[in-house]
């Protein structure tokens, strides 16, 4: 299902999905975090948890470290990630107006606090090359199975080329997953398309999109308009997300071959 933001989120932490609230499904909270300048936030519970950095300065206070952010770009700088285990403190302090992604899970294991700068944070080209190039997209990976084991979930972003797809071939996976949704180069009239299972969705700025576990979830942005997400997993019981875990639908993973012919207009242009 889709999420829509039908206000602007406002200073402080704006809930959009809760572990013990609305959509308790997704098995993580999921929030909008605006700092305006010279405001500090302040975080300790029993909850893992990961703050990403989407556009502003920020200073990370945790463990007796300190890390300064900055970010202007969600689609040409990578993030800035803290993690951050059950009871740890956080102090978050704004040097510019900022807003950041906060995701938590439940997460009884121990372990070592991780910042993640730009250099640290897995960035791919999908699709490249297959498909006449129809869904090229830069997949970041922040943290997953993979470099994380110690976490109960996963974090990344996508940037969805104008008039591309992503998440294709459609695919699936246990896990449930949220997508949140921005158009940085023109939030008020930029959209997409997102299919939830058999339901599709038109995206716009700062929607959310739900994903049980099972549903296939491509997407599509209007050509014309970046689209920019984050993308966050919760680790079920025995089946942790990694980067082989996308399980392709049969029917369309044909389209995986990068040998495969796909029609093409070949009548002469007059």
């Amino acid at each position: 299902m889709l999420i829509y933001n039908k206000t602007t989120f406002q200073e402080g932490y704006n809930a959009i999905t809760e572990l013990d609230g609305v959509h308790s499904q997704m098995h993580m909270d999921f929030g909008i975090l605006k700092l305006s300048r010279g405001a500090v936030f302040h975080s300790k519970e029993a909850k893992e948890r990961a703050f990403l950095l989407m556009d502003g300065s920020i200073a990370f206070k945790y463990a007796n470290k300190k890390n300064i952010a900055m970010r202007n770009s969600l689609l040409d700088e990578l993030p800035h990630v803290l993690q951050v285990p059950k009871g740890a403190e956080v102090t978050l302090v704004a040097h510019e107006d900022s807003e950041l992604c906060v995701q938590k899970a439940i997460n009884n294991t121990d372990f070592e606090a991780v910042y993640y700068a730009p250099e640290h944070i897995r960035q791919q080209r999908f699709g490249e090359g297959t498909m006449q190039d129809s869904s090229t997209r830069i997949v970041r990976t922040v943290f997953d199975a993979k470099n994380a084991t110690f976490s109960e979930m996963v974090l990344g972003e996508v940037i969805n080329f104008p008039g591309k797809w992503s998440s294709y071939p459609p695919h699936k996976h246990p896990q449930p997953e949220i997508y949140h949704y921005r158009f940085p180069d023109a939030p008020s009239q930029g959209f997409g398309f997102g299919q939830v299972g058999e339901n599709v969705y038109a995206i716009a700025h700062e929607s959310t999109m739900i994903i049980d576990p099972w549903l296939v979830h491509p997407q599509v942005a209007a050509p014309g308009y970046p689209m920019y997400y984050i993308w966050m997993i919760a680790h079920t019981e025995g089946e942790k997300f990694g980067p082989n875990s996308r399980q392709f639908v049969d029917e369309h993973a044909w389209l995986l071959d990068p040998k495969v012919k796909i029609w093409k207009d070949t009548r002469s242009k007059e």
